[in-house]
């Protein structure tokens, strides 16, 4: 093999590599977003569990004490 066939074979890996962590980086990304909807989502539960218990307790101040 000559040294512009090593060349050249060195600079379709390095392009394969570079196509490859581009490709990375968004699957990345896309996972960053799915973890902050998630987040998002959380938080929102949370919010709706303490409204609730506000509710609820709301509710048993309500009842007759025996």
């Amino acid at each position: 093999m000559t040294i512009e066939e090593q060349i050249e074979r060195l600079t379709g890996i390095v392009n394969g590599l570079a196509s490859a962590t581009v490709a990375h980086g968004e699957h990345i990304e896309a996972h960053d977003r799915q973890i902050a909807g998630l987040l998002k989502l959380a938080e929102q539960q949370t919010a709706q569990i303490a409204s609730i218990e506000r509710q609820w307790q709301a509710y048993i101040n309500t009842l007759p004490r025996q």
